[in-house]
């Protein structure tokens, strides 16, 4: 019998009391949270590792392969458990979010016990605390660590074939009573060995990510970023390491031809770490997107500590109309403390750049990191005023699992809980300083984050044209109804 693999971002919809509804960002998300009180959100992230992982196997194993996304769906426990045993898969991978954590082992569990599959979790806490899911889950089979595409290949294939596990990296697994822990995998060097993600059962239209005309088609172009922020997941636990490393630029640029002719794409998005980090690749893609006349507007996941003026010139010409870039502080001891090699005044001159070019801008702020204060934030937040970005995004600093932040908070006492369900960088802080404690970083975080919300829906109701396309493409695959709840979420935000 052929062996049925499961691909899967878990239920991200919950429900309570009948009416109580939230919504959740899983994998695809640099930080799990909660994204809105609604079935249907305005944010999608697309699951990178697991659209890679689902086309590697689907490429390079007997397996039948299939990939479902939860979140995405809008699907409640119930309803993805349907799907899940229409399917009766032999294994299940899937990403571990904490601020889902109790809910998504129960659904693990429940798949297990219905159709028998055996369980591999991936994703950031997985790698951190992999030991100890074991020990404690039953269940749960196997734990992939750090970068998984090819684990989870070099897994299945040797389910198939009956061999032992004992060389294979990167992966922990239980053994009799024994959890084995082997050697670590390498960093993937060459990126372009995996083939493009899996955009048919992870649908490519439906993931809308700094959206300006839809259909938007998520891509990255390179892996890693140099820099050390204290807080990031993919840099000190998935990657646990600084090393960039870049796609071939025309291998990048086929992919968007493929993209525009088979999902008929009218923007790009590109989720990498940090698209400009590198200024010579940057522009080189630059230069391949206009000499391929790819003619199709794009935006970026950039940054503003290395960003020049002609990058960005080049970035417009071949198509950019947009770049976010993180700020987390206007305060240059923070941004020293965490790691983040920025001058503020430097993000100032590039969002001026970003003007006079006609990219959109949209800033990211995060209350309540080491060392600030409560003036800290005010300070952030008029900030904010004069840099005057598009749009903007603000998060409560949150320590996961696995990086020198949780170590450093958890060393100083400074967690006032270690329930990894409430690490949501959107609801409540988990951490409390003696100089700006927990209510006070919660307090301040409410008034930043209607600011930055009445400015998205301002631009919302004042870019139409843009505003429309979203709308009609959410409209045509999801409904109105779905339509009108992701407005709601919108406006809710705002008022």
């Amino acid at each position: 019998m052929i062996m049925k693999v499961l691909v899967t971002n878990l239920a991200g919809v919950k429900t309570e009391d009948g009416r109580d509804i939230t919504h959740y960002a899983k994998a695809g998300s640099r930080w799990p949270m909660v994204v809105g009180k609604s079935k249907s959100v305005d944010y999608y992230p697309f699951p990178f590792w697991l659209a890679y992982t689902s086309a590697l196997l689907k490429r390079d194993t007997p397996a039948q392969v299939k990939g479902l996304d939860g979140v995405v769906l809008d699907m409640e426990a119930d309803q993805y458990l349907q799907e899940v045993e229409k399917f009766q898969p032999d294994l299940v991978i899937t990403e571990l979010t904490t601020i889902a954590l109790k809910d998504d082992l129960k659904t693990l569990q429940t798949i297990h016990e219905k159709t028998g599959a055996r369980i591999a979790l991936a994703g950031s806490y997985p790698a951190a605390c992999g030991d100890e899911l074991l020990r404690e889950n039953s269940f749960i089979d196997f734990v992939f660590r750090k970068e998984y595409e090819f684990t989870a290949k070099e897994l299945v294939n040797a389910l198939i074939e009956n061999k032992s596990l004992d060389g294979l990296l990167g992966i922990t697994f239980r053994k009799g009573n024994d959890i084995v822990r082997n050697g670590d995998r390498p960093l993937i060097i060459k990126l372009d060995e995996l083939p493009f993600p899996d955009r048919e059962d992870f649908p490519a239209s439906l993931y809308p990510d700094f959206t300006l005309y839809s259909p938007c088609i998520d891509l990255i172009a390179s892996r890693g970023c140099p820099g050390g922020c204290t807080y990031c997941q993919e840099r000190h636990v998935m990657y646990n390491s600084g090393l960039y490393r870049p796609r071939d630029v025309k291998r990048i640029v086929d992919e968007m031809e493929l993209c525009k002719e088979k999902y008929y794409a009218r923007q790009f998005y590109f989720d990498d770490q940090s698209f400009t980090i590198n200024q010579k690749f940057t522009q080189a893609l630059c230069r391949e997107i206009i000499d391929r006349k790819i003619n199709i507007p794009w935006t970026c996941m950039g940054d503003a500590f290395g960003t020049t003026r002609e990058t960005l010139e080049l970035m417009a010409k071949s198509g950019c109309i947009g770049m976010k870039f993180g700020v987390e502080s206007a305060n240059t001891k923070i941004l020293k403390g965490i790691g983040k090699p920025l001058d503020p005044n430097r993000a100032l001159q590039v969002v001026k750049w970003c003007k006079e070019f006609g990219i959109r801008t949209h800033a990211t702020f995060i209350v309540g990191l080491p060392n600030s204060t409560k003036q800290d934030t005010i300070n952030d937040m008029n900030y904010f005023d004069e840099m005057q970005p598009f749009t903007a995004q603000v998060a409560i600093a949150t320590p996961y699992p696995g990086t020198p932040f949780y170590a450093w908070a958890k060393k100083n006492g400074y967690l006032v809980t270690e329930d990894f369900t409430k690490y949501d960088g959107m609801g409540q802080s988990v951490v409390s300083y003696p100089d700006f404690p927990k209510e006070e970083i919660e307090m301040v975080f409410k008034k930043f984050f209607k600011k930055v919300s009445r400015q998205k829906l301002k631009h919302f109701i004042f870019a139409p044209l843009s505003s429309l396309s979203i709308m009609k493409e959410i409209a045509q695959k999801k409904g109105i109804i779905s339509l009108g709840r992701s407005v709601f979420t919108v406006v809710k935000r705002a008022i």
